[in-house]
Order: structure tokens, then sequence, then C-alpha cells
């Protein structure tokens, strides 16, 4: 049941214009998060979920904040202009503990390994078929110059298309079947960021891209294994970032344009309106330090956010808001950072480290994309959160499974963590 949901889940964060009860966009997808969220930590809670202290630190520590964001918000209801909207700082939260718990749970079941490959399977079919759809103009999907696929805004696409190739790239990596397959998927992704339009997400899917395939090229030279891939893949690397923005300017001329006007030093529209819209919502939160103007407001009548995540909490929730979700960022990113280190200089060979290894390296940048994409798209709003919390368990899966295929990363005894429910055994 939870991993059905956890699926399904996964199918209604790519279609949130359609997934809408009473006309609010991704409203499916959060009763389903909601679902998630009551199953896995009351029904699983009490069952053995344990995780090594890091791991168990790291969830404990990013849920009790996000949770203090969710009181907060909630509070902000008494002074917002328009009460029902601080429900998308709460959605994008409740997220959190929909997903962090049910992949934790669901990893110590028989075959949780392969449920969890199950899910990043999922993820990989959603990526490459709403890309698909966008490539053909499906439905809503129509592509004149931007594209937002079945989201609201081309920038939400952009954001998820980003957080997902990553994965693709990950799985391709470690796969021993279906590569060319799975090849075609990531070029399919790739084409859809092209498609969106979204120029800012379009450099943060390639960089990413590049620095995934960077660390895995270190990994391999840390090993001394397949040295002929090494080469390979630094002569490749160029190459398809020549080809990426080749397509670009083929089949997205607009975008292509804007993106050398702002990388060549000239004013792009979008980066001054953006300048001028971190100004208003710097001003609204210096004229409300302590509480924000509440939860989800819209800046003024100009727009729904601020298009910066750190930006768009102190003018919601004030420096309380804007600290907590510095402390999110600051916990995962030193956790993402770790988790990398670690895997880059750790020395286990055998197929089954090595494919944890990989997915360490694909679920770390995934989560660092959609980190970048929220400094310029969409400050963490409900329609892309999903996109955040998904990677980011994973990670912490995959982490895990790291130290359980190599206990000699980890010396010293055991420590398990509670907060208010149990987290998941090494």
């Amino acid at each position: 049941m939870l991993q059905a949901s956890i699926l399904l889940l996964i199918v209604s964060t790519w279609f949130p214009a359609a997934a809408r009860i009473g006309g609010s966009d991704g409203s499916l997808s959060f009763l389903l998060a909601l679902f998630c969220a009551l199953v896995s930590v009351a029904s699983y809670g009490e069952a053995a979920r344990r995780l090594h202290r890091s791991e168990a630190a790291l969830a404990t520590a990013v849920l009790t904040v996000s949770a203090l964001i969710i009181v907060l918000s909630l509070l902000s209801m008494t002074y917002a202009d328009d009460p029902i909207r601080t429900g998308r700082a709460v959605f994008a939260q409740i997220f959190g503990f929909a997903v962090i718990p049910a992949i934790a749970a669901i990893s110590t079941r028989p075959k949780g390994p392969e449920a969890i490959d199950r899910i990043v399977t999922a993820m990989i079919i959603m990526s490459v078929v709403t890309s698909c759809l966008v490539t053909v103009g499906f439905g809503g999907a129509r592509f004149a110059d931007r594209a937002a696929g079945y989201f609201k805004h081309s920038n939400q696409l952009g954001i998820a298309l980003s957080a997902g190739l990553p994965l693709v790239a990950a799985r391709l990596t470690v796969s021993r079947g279906l590569r060319i397959v799975l090849a075609g998927c990531l070029m399919a992704v790739l084409f859809g960021l092209v498609k969106s339009g979204s120029k800012t997400n379009f450099v943060v899917g390639v960089v990413g891209l590049g620095l995934f395939y960077g660390l895995y090229s270190i990994y391999l030279a840390r090993r001394r294994k397949r040295p002929v891939t090494t080469i390979v893949g630094m002569v490749v690397a160029p190459l398809l970032l020549l080809a990426s923005l080749q397509t670009l300017q083929h089949f997205n001329p607009r975008a292509y344009g804007l993106l050398f006007t702002q990388l060549s030093g000239g004013e792009a529209h979008s980066v001054v309106s953006r300048e001028r819209l971190w100004a208003i919502s710097i001003d609204l939160g210096l004229a409300h330090p302590f509480r924000g103007v509440g939860a989800g407001q819209w800046v003024g009548d100009i727009a729904p956010h601020s298009h910066n995540l750190f930006i768009d909490y102190f003018r919601t929730l004030g420096v309380p808001g804007a600290a907590l979700v510095t402390v999110i960022v600051l916990l995962v990113t030193t956790y993402m950072t770790s988790a990398v280190l670690g895997t880059l200089i750790g020395t286990g060979t055998s197929e089954d480290v090595t494919k944890a290894d990989v997915m360490v390296l694909g679920a770390s940048v995934s989560v660092l994309n959609y980190i970048v994409a929220n400094q310029m798209s969409d400050s963490f709003g409900p329609s892309t959160a999903a996109f955040f919390w998904l990677p980011l368990a994973l990670l912490i899966f995959y982490r895990g499974r790291q130290r359980s295929l190599q206990p000699a990363l980890d010396d010293k005894p055991k420590l398990y963590a509670k907060a208010g429910f149990q987290l998941l055994e090494h």
C-alpha cells in the first residue's frame, strides 16, 4: 500500500495542473502526500526503522525544522491578507514527512532495495514521459518558445527535469543492460529542458550533468578502474555541452539569445525583473522583520513568490522563517558534501557498493540542482517541493546502504535517534 502510494505520488507530481481538486493545482499530490505521511509515521513508526546516527540526525533535524516552518505558516494565517495561500508553505513541507519516513520504511522490508530501485525507475519514466509529451506538444504541453508541460509555469517544468536528470545519468552509469534505452532517456530529458525554455534550469541541468560525470570520473580514477571510460568521458563531456547549446540554439533560439545576453554581461529582461522583485521583497521583509507578510502571499500584485528561496521566506515569515529555511539548506548541503566526499574516498569495489556509490553521487547532484534552481525560480513551491524531498530521501537511503556494505566506514558504536517516530536501522 505504501509503495503504491509513493509511486502514485510520483506520477501526480508531474501533472500538478491536471491533479486538481477544487481548482487548486497539485491538490491530489498533497492528499497522497498526507496519506503517505500518516501511514509511514503512524503505522510504520514503531517498526524497526533505524538509521546510522548520521542519517538519523539529518532526518530528525530536517523534519523538526520543517515542522517549525509549518507552525509559523499556520500562525501567519492570523494576519495574512489571503489566509488560504498560507497552505502553499505547509504543503511543501508535508512532502518531507511523506517521503523520508516512507522511503525509510519501504527500504527495511524484504527486497527493500529493489523497491527503492522501482521508485527511482518511476521518477525516470515520468521525466521521460513528460519530456516526450512536451516534445510532441500533446494536450496542455504545447510549445511556443516556452513550455510548461503540465505545470503552471515553464520554470517549474525546468526544475523538475533538472532534478531528474542526474538520476537518469546515475542509472545509465550503473546499468548493465538497457544502456541504449537509458541513453535515449537522457537525451529525451535534455531535450525536454530545451523545450521548457527555462534558461536557468537549462544551465543548472547541463552543469549538473557535467558535475555528476566529473565526480564519477574522479571516483573511477581513485579506484584505478576503467581508465578508458574516464578518458572517453573527458572527451565526450565538452562535446555534449556543445551539442546541448547547439540544440538550444536550433530548437529554442529565443532562450539561446537571452542566455548569451546574460552570459555576455547584457541586461536580460528576466534578470532585471527579478532584481526588481527581490528589492521589493526585501523591503517587505524589512517592514515586517519578525513575522513577515504571511506564508504564501503574493509580492504585492506582481508575482506569487519572490523567485528566490531565502528572500521569499524572509518576506513571508520574517527573520525566523529565513533562519529556518537556511538551517535546512545548510544541513542538507553539509550532509550532501560529506556523502560525496565519503563516496570518493571509499574503498569498496563490489558491484553493490559501486551501485550505491554512483546513486549517492546522482542523488546528491539532484538535490543540489533543486537548491540552486530555487535561487532564481520557484521558491520551494508546493508544485516542485517533491523534487527536493524525493532525491533527499533517496540520498539518505543510498548513503545508509553504502555504510551497510562498507562496515569499515563506521568504526564507532551505533546510535539511534527518535523524533516523534523511530528512524531506520543501518
